[in-house]
């Protein structure tokens, strides 16, 4: 299994996409927790440590690209991958480093599976001293 026990959060206020995301990532052994807001995500964040954060652009309160501020300065090494479901252009989040990668809606779930090991990867051995952090975008 690819995920081998490590910690996803998943912040979409879609159900059914957060649902659906959600039982495919734990097939592949991550540990999911999902919430459909940003808040008490950032509350969630408090309380346990997560390898990576998935985040739908579009959400109710503060929006995933803002939550994805939020999380670098908070938590800079903590690697976050927003989910695109219009046209919009968000180069400048790759550019700054906020986001580790983005995927536009419907995305290919093997993509969002390699997109997240590089960075749980990236993240590991940065967290080590053995390498600087990757940022990538699909």
């Amino acid at each position: 299994m690819i995920g081998c026990g490590k910690n996803v959060l998943i912040v979409e206020h879609d159900d059914h996409q957060r649902h659906v995301l959600s039982l495919m990532l734990e097939n592949e052994g991550y540990r999911v927790h999902q919430m459909s807001e940003e808040c008490p995500a950032l509350e969630e964040m408090k309380r346990r440590r997560f390898d990576v954060v998935i985040t739908a652009h579009h959400t109710p309160q503060i929006n995933g690209s803002r939550l994805i501020l939020l999380v670098r300065l908070v938590w800079p090494g903590l690697p976050t991958i927003l989910l695109l479901d219009d046209d919009t252009n968000l180069p400048e989040m790759i550019e700054q480093g906020r986001a580790y990668g983005i995927l536009r809606k419907p995305y290919v779930f093997r993509e969002l599976l390699e997109l997240m090991k590089t960075a749980i990867r990236s993240t590991s051995q940065h967290r080590s001293g053995t390498s600087k952090s990757l940022l990538l975008s699909l």
